[in-house]
Order: structure tokens, then sequence, then C-alpha cells
């Protein structure tokens, strides 16, 4: 979990964001109630159906609104202040839910009588501009998601809980599968091992794709697809822990081996991420990243089958800034937690993709990910 330092650390560096002074802020986005106040309510809980919060924060003060059947997860925020309205008493009828929170919410913005707000606009309840009458209003969405990219000690903490997650759920994959099974019996294989590491249900999402699926889909949730010996098996998920997530992907030939052509792809794909690896340091331009992974794989003529992006970053979002595109704006810095994925896909031979994620530090960067990356089972 994140700390309490970390949350107010990052709440003062918001402050000093801001393009203009500015009496409240408010917090709604569901990711940045986690960045800002760890505020992070469980989706295998009933209590959590249709949950609605807010952080309310002035210069010296966050307060947490948040209903009190979500009373476990505002125990757990890093706030000065929870108010928590109550929906359902098991005696009474209840309220709609979310309206009863932004009741509360109008309240407690109120208590400061602010002349000037500061809101996510794109996922602010409409109520709370219902009738208000402020001097200005500032979007913070755009001011918030930059200062998400250099992560915090608590955030790689957290983060560094998914890497192994992921790393448990793609050993326990190679050691584990077998032909006769389906792919979806392989995702509960993988859920199964990431749970187990992390010691408390975690959801995992991706790619988990067998045979052709792998070339013509290039990935897509599992199936109830019957795998056969011989088929490439391509595992692309992320592990949730608190709301970040890494990114972990390995193809390999189940209960065979791999064709000529299919090792060639193999070898060209690692070549490409050692490629993307030497670029990869504070102050580098995402395209030539890009360029980098694309670039290894001209000369062996192979360039043209990679149809998608060398890359991303990686946090509360999956992909989020920055991207390694050809025509990427972005730079890297300090702090980013990014991934490299190149991939190979041809109808006949079969679809492949191999991934490595990475925090960028001050002499270039550090491998978060250490799962096994090999095409033989």
């Amino acid at each position: 979990m994140l700390t309490a330092e970390g949350c107010k650390l990052r709440r003062e560096r918001l402050w000093k964001a801001l393009p203009s002074a500015c009496d409240v802020l408010v917090i709604s986005d569901p990711a940045h109630l986690v960045y800002l106040a760890n505020f992070v309510p469980s989706p295998f809980e009933f209590r959590t159906t249709e949950w609605n919060a807010a952080l309310v924060l002035t210069p010296d003060r966050a307060a947490l609104v948040s209903d009190d059947m979500l009373g476990p997860f505002n125990a757990k925020a890093h706030v000065d202040e929870v108010v928590a309205p109550t929906w359902y008493d098991g005696m009474h009828s209840a309220p709609h839910r979310r309206n009863n929170v932004l009741q509360a919410l109008l309240a407690t913005i109120d208590r400061s009588k602010p002349k000037s707000l500061g809101l996510e606009l794109g996922s602010v309840p409409a109520g709370v501009l219902a009738g208000r009458e402020v001097n200005a209003i500032i979007d913070l969405d755009p001011i918030i998601r930059p200062l998400r990219r250099s992560k915090d000690a608590d955030e790689l903490a957290v983060l560094k809980r998914s890497m192994r997650a992921g790393e448990a759920a793609q050993a326990a994959a190679l050691a584990g599968v077998r032909p006769g099974m389906t792919e979806l019996d392989v995702y509960l294989l993988v859920q199964n091992a990431a749970a187990k590491e992390v010691g408390e249900g975690v959801i995992v999402y991706g790619d988990f794709a067998s045979g052709p699926r792998c070339a013509t889909d290039k990935g897509g949730p599992p199936t109830s697809r019957v795998i056969e010996a011989g088929d490439l098996l391509l595992l692309d998920f992320s592990v949730i822990v608190d709301g970040y997530r890494g990114d972990f992907t390995n193809t390999f030939v189940v209960a065979g081996e791999p064709s000529a052509k299919q090792r060639e792809f193999f070898e060209a794909c690692v070549g490409a991420i050692k490629a993307g690896e030497a670029v990869l340091k504070p102050g580098a331009l995402c395209r030539d990243v890009d360029a980098a992974v694309r670039g290894s794989l001209k000369p062996l003529k192979l360039d043209h089958l990679f149809t998608s992006h060398s890359g991303h970053g990686l946090g509360l979002g999956h992909p989020e800034p920055p991207y390694f595109v050809p025509e990427s704006d972005g730079v890297l810095q300090v702090g980013d937690v990014v991934a490299l994925e190149p991939g190979l896909y041809l109808e006949g031979v079969g679809g492949m993709r191999f991934e490595r994620n990475y925090l960028i530090t001050p002499n270039g960067f550090e491998t978060l990910s250490n799962h096994k990356i090999q095409i033989n089972q």
C-alpha cells in the first residue's frame, strides 16, 4: 500500500503545479484517489458495488468523502478527515448511493466557501457544478497525469509486488501448461499463482492466445480453445496490486520444439529488446527508442511483421505515457516505469511477443520484471 508520507508529498506537488491560486481541489478519478490518498476499494467485496467517493483538498487539509459502507477502505486512506454519510444500515431502505455521497461532497466543499475550484472535468459529478458560482475553474486532469509519470518510492514498492506476482504467474505457466488444457485453464493457473504470491485476490487481465490466434488476433482474452502439442502460447498479462500494474509477456511452444522460423522470430525479438534497452535513459526521445527497436529488425527483413508499438509507460494505467511509437513527442524522465514489447506475427509461422519492464534511473535503467523469456517450455 502507499504511504501517508508519499500521499502527502504528491498532494503538495499538485498544489505547486497549479497555474494559479485555487481555494479547493476536488479529486474524483478513482486512480487519483489511490495516488493522492491510498483509497483502494476492493473489487472483490459486495460493499464496493456502485461506490463513489471524492477527495476535497484545501491547502492545509485533505478530506475523503465516502459512505460508511466503505469503512474498511476509508480507514486505510491517508487523509486528515473522513466524511462518511450512512448509506445502508441494514434496517431501512437505502437511498441512491452515488447521490447520497454527492450531497455530502457538496456540503464538504461549501464549508470552505470557495471562489475558485480545481476539478477533474472528465470525471467530476455534474452536481458539483450545478448552480455553483465561482470565479475560476481549473481542470486538474492535465496537471495530475504528468505528475504520475515519475514514481515515488512507495509507488515503486507496490509496482514491485505486481512484478513478483507476474513473475510467479509466468513461471507457473511455463511449468504447468499441458496439451489438452484450454486457454481459460491457463488463465486460472496464472491467476491462482499471482494471487498466492500477493497473498490476496487480484485482478489479472490480458492476452491468453494459442495456436493460430497468436498470429491472426495477436492475443485476446482466454477462450475455450483446447491447446495442442506444438502450439505457440502467447501470455501477455498484468496483475493489479492496489491499483498499480506491471506488464509481463512471454510466448512459448507447448510440449514441443519451435520451428526454425519460430526460433528466428524469437531471437529477433530478444535482439529488439536489447536494442531498445541501449537507448533507455533520461532525456532520450521516445521515438528514438521505438526506432531502435524497429531498426534492429530491419537488417533481418522482419520489420514489416512488427505491426504494434514498441512499448509504453506503466503505473495506475495501461498503457499510459510515455509511448514508444514512431510519431511520439515524449521524452524519458527519471522515475518513468516503462515496458518494451516487440512482437512478430505471420500466419503459418505464428505470432509472438516478449516484454520487460524498467524503471528509468539517473544513469540509465533498472530492470523490474525478471520472468523467463524463452521459446521452449
